[in-house]
């Protein structure tokens, strides 16, 4: 019987309607899988208004866990959340880079998404419930200056690790919602004396979410982005995502810097 209460305290609907009420809210699910994941933030990268993204990931599979032989896959997507390419990269060190321009990316030039998983049939050190979560550091070069990094902002997708390929790739809630946009986030920072700040947002679960800021509302479906142009001095973002925290570029002159909030 408690068994039964506890499995019913912890399904996705409890958890819902707790999270609408705010009575003991769940902000972040858990991978529920019998076998070994990897974990992939929604990383950023821009090619518009002369941007240009570098991406520095390490082999981690070797580095944690001295497996040698695994590969990573690398799937871009528009901020509609389009597949552009999937780049596979077998020959790693244990710390690598490349750089994505425009031309890496056939010609687009504009933002999206992009998601890191590693694979390898070699899983003797790892256990059935070993979760690795590869956090990675983006830079963005605006105009060919030098690069300004910030490491990953929310876990968003998962993938078997012993599977090949894209066999067994999940789009899951990693992050949990509420039925209302009573989740209330204000970033620590004051925008008043920057030239202008844009804010960028991923949907990091399967549903559609809402949110405002100020008295302007948006809505973004299933692992879409948005990156919004904002003015206000103080930045209060009102969603029904448990955790909508945004990636924020803010410019004064010729400079700009990179962050998460």
């Amino acid at each position: 019987m408690k068994l039964l209460l506890k499995n019913l305290y912890n399904s996705e609907f409890s958890i819902l309607l707790r999270n609408s009420i705010n009575f003991r809210p769940i902000y972040y699910g858990r991978v529920k899988k019998n076998y070994p994941t990897s974990i992939s933030d929604a990383f950023l990268w821009r090619t518009d208004n002369g941007y240009k993204t570098l991406f520095k990931f390490s082999d981690i599979l070797n580095l944690f866990y001295k497996i040698d032989n695994s590969y990573v896959e690398i799937h871009f997507f528009s901020k509609e959340h389009k597949l552009i390419k999937i780049e596979k990269i077998n020959d790693l060190n244990l710390s690598n880079e490349f750089e994505i321009t425009s031309k890496y990316l056939n010609d687009i030039t504009d933002y999206g998404t992009f998601y890191i998983y590693h694979y390898s049939t070699n899983t003797k050190n790892l256990g059935n419930k070993d979760s690795i979560s590869n956090r990675c550091y983006t830079g963005y070069s605006k105009n060919n200056n030098l690069y300004s990094f910030v490491h990953g902002n929310i876990n968003t997708k998962y993938a078997n690790i012993m599977s090949e390929a894209t066999k067994d790739l999940h789009f899951s809630n990693l992050t949990n919602l509420s039925l209302f946009k009573n989740q209330i986030y204000t970033i620590q920072k004051n925008f008043q004396n920057f030239d202008k700040n844009e804010l960028f947002f991923t949907n990091p679960t399967k549903f559609k979410i809402n949110f405002s800021i100020g008295n302007k509302n948006f809505k973004l479906k299933p692992y879409n982005s948005i990156l919004i142009e904002v003015k206000n001095p103080i930045i209060s973002i009102k969603s029904n995502c448990m955790f909508l925290r945004p990636t924020i570029f803010s410019y004064e002159g010729k400079y700009f810097d990179v962050h998460h909030s």
